[in-house]
């Protein structure tokens, strides 16, 4: 069943207690753990089943180490995890945990059935804790080192939908009779697909059916002694005597190689990859043939990022979801400087839309907090933010070097790695990792460099647009503006980072300052200051009808700039596909599916946002970093099948357009 045809929003946990006072769901008739203890439980059927607690325990040594556990519950396992991994001087250097949970529980109830001894880990949970939202929502702890991906919704279409290797399995669903949902042979199926070689599994059920279907999917099933009253406990490794033929694996990046990588272009895309992998250890140079950070695209003195809705919850609404939790999790605590989170007010622009908002009313469920409909349309969950901080903020990240006046030609691989050149061929850095955000310039440096036919393997259409920042005293009909708005154009306030810089221009307009836009000119005439001006004058009208004061034109500056937008509305964001097999043998390659098809090993773009970079350049780090790294990806398969290059490429050879 696919994620439209329930909905975004789930029904949470009705956690009640039992006659012994132990936490009890009455949908599912059936206590939450063991009544002998859920913490003494944790460790002796999971940790000690999947061999956590061994001398060595099982993640010694690793650069990494993922969990997954179907039915998340109260969190205790994880908690316990988490609390092993602190205390374990050999432990993994990242956790990585994936809880599959169909009817989350609420924050408060976190806390109040936390054991004593976790609830201090207890409460950065339930601090994190992500609304009742279907797919995947990313918490951090420890310093980036421990990660958490809570995945909400059905577990069998989750399941399908993961791309991680799983080196422990926990069962932790209510018991086979209760909810036999989670113990299907079809759903532990779909868990094995994900399970690395010698994975273990842990279970306190050993019901037949469960060890029958554990054992068709390629685990060796042993039955120990049980723990807290039960006489059996399960514990299961993975040893398939057949070789995988589905999607491999997600693997590390190779330990023999330096984790160095080389950013071209240091805008909103660039300084979100920069800071996503020196967050997990990486050096990262980012080179701007600009003289400073964000000087293209991303240059106006302020964007807004918000979600995009639709009726049926398609993958751009979803992307966007993603992308507003990442941007979280990217912006610093009490920078309210550098982002402004409040609901944006949405008003249709033309009738078209006034239906649209119409069906999403009728359609469309989510939490207040990411969008409810009001008198005259909708507030959605939304950011303002200042752009060019907000780039320095991230290229300041410990790990990046930024080097501006660099402009790079050409790339050359050699070896295990890239060379980046300039126009006389001259090297300008050298990485094993490269990553292209240079928006426009991406498919005209590729095809100059020979990794693609033509620019038409990667295309990516300018899109010109204009906006205008004026002193709100300006325009006192929006001077107490408090929440961004939109409809046929923007108005907003300018975050106080922004507002700074044009403060320092302007001294007498005071500290706020308005920005309204934005154009959106293809092709042909641009339109000049004055008619920009006057176009975004007229956008706003919904919002007042009231002109700015006489003699604002004095104060009034001027942005541009060039949005990099694809044909089908959705960002390039992965490795790029070996062009030289598909060309040579374009029927093999049609056929095939984006996971088949050769990529260039280190080589990826994140580009073509169009106007939505600040909604989605963070989640699109995060994405682009977790699969380099072969950690679970935060987003769902089908979205990150969306957004692959290598979709470009596989639909011309389709079509039979090979070259």
């Amino acid at each position: 069943m696919s994620a439209v045809a329930h909905g975004p929003l789930l029904a949470q946990a009705d956690v009640t207690t039992d006659a012994s006072g132990h936490p009890a769901s009455a949908r599912y008739g059936d206590v939450y753990a063991s009544r002998a203890g859920a913490l003494g439980q944790a460790r002796a059927v999971y940790l000690r089943g999947c061999g956590l607690l061994d001398t060595p325990p099982r993640w010694a040594g690793a650069a990494q180490f993922t969990v997954l556990e179907t039915g998340f519950g109260l969190g205790v396992n994880f908690l316990a995890t988490w609390a092993a991994w602190r205390a374990d001087a050999q432990r993994c250097a990242q956790l990585h945990y994936v809880g599959i949970e169909l009817h989350p529980v609420r924050a408060d109830d976190l806390l109040r059935f936390a054991p004593a001894e976790l609830a201090p880990l207890a409460t950065e949970l339930a601090a994190q804790w992500p609304l009742p939202v279907r797919g995947l929502h990313r918490l951090t702890f420890d310093g980036g080192r421990v990660h958490l991906l809570l995945a909400l919704g059905d577990a069998a279409e989750l399941a399908a939908r993961l791309h991680l290797a799983i080196d422990a399995l926990y069962l932790d669903g209510f018991a086979p009779a209760r909810n036999p949902a989670l113990w299907t042979p079809e759903l532990l199926r779909l868990l094995a697909r994900h399970c690395k070689p010698g994975a273990r599994a842990a279970s306190y059920t050993v019901a037949q059916g469960v060890r029958q279907a554990l054992a068709q999917t390629g685990f060796r099933v042993e039955r120990l002694p049980g723990w807290g009253g039960k006489r059996q406990r399960l514990q299961a490794q993975f040893e398939p005597v057949w070789t995988r033929t589905r999607q491999p694996l997600p693997s590390p990046w190779p330990a023999h190689l330096p984790r160095q990588a080389v950013i071209v272009g240091a805008g909103i895309s660039g300084a979100a990859c920069a800071q996503a992998l020196a967050q997990r250890g990486w050096t990262v140079d980012v080179l701007d043939a600009a003289a400073q950070p964000a000087s293209g695209g991303s240059a106006m003195p302020a964007g807004l990022a918000h979600l995009q809705l639709s009726a049926d919850d398609n993958l751009l609404s979803r992307l966007t979801r993603a992308g507003m939790a990442a941007l979280r999790r990217a912006v610093p605590a009490g920078r309210d400087d550098l982002a402004r989170f409040a609901p944006a007010r949405l008003t249709p622009a033309d009738d078209a839309e006034a239906q649209r908002m119409r069906d999403w009313q009728a359609r469309l469920q989510l939490p207040p907090q990411l969008a409810r409909p009001t008198a005259t349309g909708w507030c959605v969950d939304s950011a303002v933010l200042a752009n060019q901080a907000l780039c320095a903020h991230w290229l300041r990240t410990p790990g990046v070097r930024l080097r501006c006046g660099v402009q790079v030609a050409r790339l050359r691989q050699d070896g295990d790695g890239w060379e980046l050149l300039d126009a006389a061929d001259r090297p300008l850095a050298r990485a094993p990792l490269v990553v292209l955000a240079s928006a426009l310039q991406t498919p005209e440096l590729l095809a100059a460099s020979g990794l693609i036919p033509a620019a038409h393997w990667l295309p990516l259409r300018a899109l010109y647009g204009q906006a205008q920042v004026l002193p709100a005293c300006d325009w006192p009909a929006l001077r107490d503006l408090q929440h961004a708005w939109m409809g046929r154009g923007y108005a907003l306030r300018l975050p106080a980072a922004a507002a700074r810089a044009l403060q320092d221009a302007h001294p007498d307009a005071g500290a706020d300052w308005l920005l309204v836009g934005a154009t959106f000119e293809a092709g042909g005439r641009t339109l000049s200051a004055a008619e920009a001006w006057a176009h975004n004058r007229a956008a706003v009208a919904a919002l007042t009808s009231t002109p700015p004061l006489p003699g604002h034109e004095t104060a009034l500056r001027h942005f541009s700039g060039t949005r990099a937008t694809t044909p089908d509305r959705l960002p390039y964001c992965g490795l790029l596909a070996d062009a030289r097999p598909l060309r040579d043998d374009p029927q093999r390659w049609a056929g095939k599916q984006l996971y088949e098809l050769p990529r260039l090993p280190g080589l990826a773009v994140c580009t073509g946002m169009g106007s939505r970079g600040l909604t989605l350049a963070p989640i699109l780090a995060e994405c682009l970093a977790a699969h380099i790294d072969g950690a679970p990806l935060p987003l769902e398969t089908d979205l990150a099948d969306a957004i692959d290059p290598a979709r470009i490429p596989l639909r011309l050879l389709r079509r039979g357009l090979p070259g």
